[in-house]
């Protein structure tokens, strides 16, 4: 067997033991035309008929290097046009700063996005390989990742495949060389200014000839461990977290902190980065110094709160840890309301869903709270027009049971509703009181008495609103007792 056949066959049982590449797939190459990228292409290019899968290559002229970035580039189309393989490539001009690694790759993904919304791509493949997973582990070991850095590059990380991973540097440029390929080589590689290279060209072959000749292989073997691991503790995690949940909405979760205080701060970690994740989309943007900051407000005095990369808030409230995208202070709330002039059947207010009805008897029911979320007032005591706001400083009202006013915030308190839910708790009024503090309890003098003669029934729900598990939900006092 050809050492050209050796390495695609390798090449394919990669691609199949990871299903990096299913049938049909359109596959978007990020194609640099250095040794790795162009072997990629091309074990691609010999490959594809056997997934029926159609490929685009992807080539950014960063020109940094003059007429070396020139020259790249001509490689790159020559490369693609002698095989008929499509190409689009994308000239920029960047300056020359400390920081153009990451904005180089940060420019060259969103274009990779682009072309895939618009050429209606599945897939990217990059030319990761065996050396460039150990350089990505130490990089992360020396920045103190955990076990979800240490992992590495993984083959498969949502649409990006990695099919070179598991390939020396050596195996790619002997398949090149017996294919009859060339290939450009970036001088800026050289560069120990960036600290990729530093541990490239000084660390790694430091630790080869001083400590360990098989490093990289080792670090690839440990990268694969932490994989391994990293997905196990992923689903301890999960299912730590479905114990622990309370309740979720659209953007915001609540979970319980005594769970949480019992549960090992490894898996903490996950459950937080699941968390995150959930109310904002991504995780990618969530390290251990954001682990930190939640750890040192779990066993805290009072309500706290922590600010996350993606405006996410983390709101610690009595027995409760609160991850949300949805902080809204106090004065924004204030400031939002509704006036409401006559019974609607059905409105809405916010992610609020309010249904007003006008009875002339009660319903048989034994409690007419039961149903935290639906009250029925003594209409001919309600001075229209209501109103619909959240609370502002001063508010008091009399709840039911009780003949003298409470000040809304003293309820709030004996009730323990958190700091942070005070200011979305939705409430209705006329023009002279407060009728229901949504949820919670009802005026006093709206309640209905055995000489109520019209009857109004209101009822508030979420509009996007996802229950908890029943067993999962945390037991409450009835608020509505006298």
């Amino acid at each position: 067997m050809s050492g050209s056949s050796r390495f695609l066959d390798k090449f394919s049982q990669f691609i199949d033991k990871y299903k990096l590449i299913r049938r049909d797939d359109r596959i978007l190459v990020g194609f640099s035309g250095g040794a790795d990228s162009t072997a990629l292409l091309l074990a691609l290019w010999h490959i594809r008929p056997r997934y029926n899968c159609s490929v685009l290559a992807a080539h950014v002229n960063y020109n940094l290097r003059g007429d070396e970035s020139t020259a790249e580039m001509e490689h790159v189309k020559q490369f693609c046009f002698d095989r008929n393989i499509s190409l689009v490539v994308k000239s920029v001009k960047m300056d020359n700063n400390s920081n153009l690694e990451s904005e180089a790759r940060e420019l060259r993904f969103q274009y990779f996005k682009e072309l895939v919304k618009l050429y209606k791509l599945n897939k990217i493949a990059l030319g990761h390989n065996r050396y460039d997973q150990a350089e990505t582990l130490l990089l992360r070991l020396m920045r103190g990742s955990g076990y979800s850095g240490l992992k590495g590059i993984t083959p498969l990380s949502h649409n990006l495949i990695h099919p070179l991973l598991d390939f020396t540097r050596e195996e790619i440029s002997d398949f090149l060389n017996t294919e009859k390929v060339g290939w450009c080589e970036d001088s800026s590689n050289k560069d120990n200014k960036y600290t990729r290279n530093l541990v490239r060209n000084e660390l790694i072959p430091w630790i080869t000839d001083n400590m360990n000749p098989r490093i990289v292989d080792k670090l690839h073997l440990s990268a694969r461990i932490f994989s391994e691991t990293d997905e196990i503790l992923q689903e301890i995690a999960r299912r730590r977290l479905q114990k622990a949940q309370i309740n979720r909405l659209k953007d915001e979760f609540k979970v319980s902190l005594g769970i949480l205080r019992k549960t090992r701060s490894v898996l903490r970690f996950y459950i937080y980065k699941e968390l995150y994740a959930q109310v904002c989309g991504q995780d990618k943007d969530f390290y251990h110094a954001n682990f930190d900051e939640i750890e040192n407000i779990l066993y805290a005095k009072g309500s706290k709160e922590v600010l996350l990369p993606h405006e996410v808030h983390v709101l610690k409230e009595y027995n409760e840890l609160i991850f949300t995208t949805s902080r809204a202070t106090g004065e924004a709330n204030a400031k939002s309301s509704r006036e409401i002039t006559g019974i609607r059947n059905r409105l809405t207010f916010e992610d609020n869903r309010i249904i007003m009805k006008k009875l002339k008897k009660l319903p048989q029911k034994r409690n007419l709270y039961e149903d935290s979320n639906k009250v029925y007032l003594d209409l001919d005591n309600i001075k229209f027009p209501l109103k619909l706001r959240h609370r502002i400083p001063g508010d008091k009202f009399r709840p039911l049971g009780m003949n003298h006013t409470k000040k809304l915030k003293n309820f709030f308190i004996d009730e323990k509703i958190p700091k942070f839910e005070r200011d979305k708790v939705l409430l209705f009024c006329d023009t002279e009181k407060i009728l229901w503090i949504a949820g919670f309890r009802i005026d006093n003098r709206v309640a209905i008495t055995p000489s109520t003669a019209n009857i109004l029934q209101l009822r508030i729900e979420k509009i996007a609103h996802s229950k908890a598990r029943p067993a999962e939900r945390i037991k409450k006092k009835d608020r509505h007792a006298s």
